[in-house]
């Protein structure tokens, strides 16, 4: 395994800007990358604009991702951008980072649903979906690119996550194109006051910010509401923490 040095002003010409690349945003570059949501209880499947509940990708842990084409003896560096910050007619603050991992293993990518080893970078930790109210739906797009065989020292990356450009990120490390991609999308959605909320078996349903001062109560894993209080019932859950 080489170790692949790279200033942080490098650039590798010929590769189009983020920002104009809408075959970046739409599953325009390379083979499927497979995403999941082991922490919802759900079986929905990514398939190139899949839309996702807001109660699932607002409250879910970090997706799984997996790319059973990966080199065992290669390294990928992984990204998920929101192209459409605020909204998708005014992406002004195009991209926004929700997660950067480089010097992946491909034998981990091969492992269906597999965390990643702790050798990888994490460059920016996984942030939520969290489009704005009245902004439509927006893209979260998960790009794959190959390192080769080499193991990249990555600088650090600002502290803002907007105005992200993976494609000069890519530039500046030599990192080709995407070998694979995909992307969900959601936007935000509210359940009415004392409507049914998500969570458990109804993790599809939205959630609860008609009203601050309410909240998701569950009752059973089948049933859960917008209340602003638990109930003084003990047949509710939360009365039995």
């Amino acid at each position: 395994v080489s170790l692949l040095l790279l200033a942080a002003g490098a650039v590798v010409s010929g590769l189009a800007s983020a920002v104009d690349d809408e075959a970046l945003y739409t599953c325009g570059y390379g083979d499927r990358l497979t995403v999941g949501f082991p922490s919802a209880n759900t079986s929905i499947v990514v398939e190139c604009g899949t839309t996702v509940p807001y109660s699932i990708a607002h409250y879910m842990d970090t997706p799984s991702f997996s790319f059973g084409e990966a080199s065992p003896a290669s390294f990928y560096t992984l990204a998920m951008v929101d192209p459409d910050a605020p909204s998708r007619s005014d992406p002004t603050y195009r991209e926004v980072r929700h997660y950067l991992v480089g010097n992946i293993p491909g034998a981990a990518l091969r492992r269906p649903d597999a965390d990643f080893p702790d050798t990888v970078d994490v460059l920016s930790d996984f942030v939520n979906p969290s489009p704005p109210e009245d902004t439509g739906y927006h893209r979260y797009v998960q790009l794959l690119y190959s390192q080769g065989n080499s193991i990249i020292a990555f600088d650090a990356v600002p502290d803002s996550v907007t105005n992200f450009n993976v494609t000069a990120f890519a530039q500046q490390y030599g990192l080709g194109d995407p070998v694979a991609s995909n992307y969900f999308q959601t936007q935000n959605e509210c359940s009415e006051d004392y409507g049914q909320c998500g969570g458990g078996n109804n993790a599809e349903d939205p959630i609860c910010c008609e009203d601050a001062d309410f909240s998701c109560f569950e009752q059973n894993p089948y049933y859960y509401q917008c209340l602003r209080a638990c109930p003084d019932d003990d047949a509710w859950a939360c009365n039995q923490a």
